[in-house]
């Protein structure tokens, strides 16, 4: 390998996202992935997994990844709160795709993931890894808090009208998941049978998602939104599907369209349809591109977007990936441009 690689490890590779993670470093112009971590699959081949890698499987407080520069924790929840400080303090740069820096408000957080925090001294250092939010700032960090799969689709159907001179009253996002969200194990025990020609919502008491999508919505607009999510899962493995419904306090004399277009115009992958065209799974599955239709609803002054991704790619893997490359200085597409 050469000498101007940047070495890379995964923390939690044998699951959906870290599959997906070590797929496209392992065939990144500019990386080397020197360690990955499970649990499950330890000592065993990551070929197992990835054809073009060929690693073997190590715990996770393996010394090997002291010796990176970068490190991914595709972990779950309250996992990289316990390890990110070590990894920091060695200058080594950390991207996390768990919820644990996602939310500023530790209270929230305590509250909706059942857990103590025990990094706040943290939070104010993660940067949220919403690229088409967030790039000046992700380009510096040395922690980032990669967005949840129905955040970054519903963020992104939204921001534009945040950034305009409209004022949202409410927000309804009616989002549909592919099965791969529920993780590797979930779906291998039963799960795909289960959703097979079937189709139903969940998290009707309140899912997790709804914080980190009310906190940045409200910090970008800068007044309080009231917003309901519900999500549905489908019988697909992978995909994100959210109709937003955006109640405007007036719809003034812009248009819309034009307005996403503007915003987006330098986007590396959102991409807002012709008004006559609606997104769709396929279209989207195993890239990392959003496809973003605007409508008028029926309903006064009321907007109607429809944002899809692949929640494993722009949800996750690939997003995280955005981040690294703008991290440490590469193109924001490399290693991306076919998944």
């Amino acid at each position: 390998m050469s000498n101007n690689l940047t070495k890379v490890g995964i923390l939690g590779g044998s699951g959906f996202t870290g599959e997906e993670l070590l797929r496209i470093l392992s065939n990144h112009p500019k990386t080397e992935v020197i360690a990955v971590s499970s649990r499950e699959l330890l000592g065993q081949s990551t070929s197992k997994i990835v054809k073009e890698s060929n690693l073997i499987f190590v715990k996770p407080d393996d010394d090997i990844f002291y010796d990176c520069e970068v490190i991914f924790f595709a972990t779950p929840h309250g996992v990289s709160m316990s390890m990110v400080s070590s990894f920091l303090t060695k200058n080594i740069k950390v991207i996390d795709l768990s919820a644990d820096f996602r939310l500023k408000n530790t209270k929230i957080w305590e509250e909706w993931y059942g857990s103590l925090h025990t990094q706040e001294e943290l939070l104010s250092e993660s940067v949220y890894g919403l690229t088409e939010l967030n790039l000046q700032e992700i380009k510096s960090a040395r922690l980032v808090a990669v967005p949840g799969c129905y955040p970054t689709s519903s963020l992104l159907g939204v921001l534009p009208i945040l950034n305009s001179k409209l004022e949202v009253d409410s927000i309804i996002i009616d989002a549909k998941s592919g099965i791969s969200g529920a993780g590797r194990k979930t779906v291998q025990n039963g799960l795909s049978e289960e959703i097979q020609e079937n189709f139903r919502a969940y998290g009707l008491e309140g899912h997790r998602h709804l914080p980190e999508i009310q906190e940045i919505l409200e910090l970008v607009a800068g007044y309080p939104i009231k917003i309901n999510f519900l999500p549905h899962l489908i019988p697909a493995m992978r995909g994100i599907y959210s109709t937003i419904y955006i109640q405007l306090r007036e719809l003034l004399d812009l248009d819309i369209q034009d307005l996403y277009e503007l915003y987006y115009e330098d986007s590396a992958n959102v991409k807002i349809m012709e008004s006559d065209k609606v997104p769709d799974i396929k279209s989207i599955a195993k890239t990392n591109n959003c496809n973003i239709s605007v409508n008028y609803s029926n309903i006064e002054n009321q907007i109607i977007v429809i944002s899809s991704i692949d929640n494993l790619l722009k949800g996750a893997a690939g997003q995280a990936v955005e981040c690294y490359n703008l991290m440490n200085g590469f193109s924001q597409s490399t290693g991306l441009e076919n998944g």
